[in-house]
């Protein structure tokens, strides 16, 4: 049987601790020179990371140094925040623009992006094109209290990668 490992770090600055983090999966060994990195944060609405409800741009920024560090260029940060939310709006309010200016990252929204079905186990599925075609997408969810759910986690945040008719479907499954 396979053992996944888990790696905790402690800390107060998320830039840092997530470069720790990384310092110790050395991610970089499984990805090819001029692989392009897919950032997916949770930017579900325009609120800035104190409020709890989006991933702290220090966290992506400490990702973003890590791997230019290694090597790689190309990192494109990745959303489509929610049903009647404007993307482009959250990146702003979240502090993405700015970051994104500072490192020279693409800022996608996936909510204008092409899609395609996939078929699944259940059924069809549409999705956002982009995150398939990046080699290596890191998924930068935020924990959360739901009514739905209970507790949110990293699955719930890739509902970014799908186009709003399939977010609203999706709650119905």
């Amino acid at each position: 049987m396979e053992k996944n490992r888990i790696t905790v770090v402690y800390g107060e600055n998320p830039r840092e601790m997530v470069e720790t983090l990384l310092a110790e999966l050395k991610p970089e060994t499984v990805l090819r020179p001029g692989a392009v990195i897919g950032l997916k944060p949770n930017l579900v609405l325009a609120k800035p990371a104190g409020s709890g409800a989006t991933t702290h741009p220090e966290l992506v920024e400490g990702i973003i140094r890590y791997f230019r560090a290694k090597g790689f260029t190309k990192l494109v940060i990745m959303e489509s925040s929610w049903v009647g939310a404007r993307t482009e709006e959250a990146f702003r309010v979240c502090g993405y623009r700015e970051l994104a200016a500072q490192y020279g990252v693409e800022l996608l929204d996936l909510k204008k992006d092409r899609t395609m079905t996939k078929a699944t186990a259940d059924g069809l599925l549409t999705v956002c094109a982009v995150p398939f075609a990046v080699d290596y997408l890191i998924n930068l969810p935020v924990l959360k209290a739901h009514c739905q759910t209970l507790l949110t986690c990293a699955l719930k945040n890739l509902k970014g990668c799908i186009p709003d008719d399939e977010k609203r479907r999706f709650h119905r499954l």
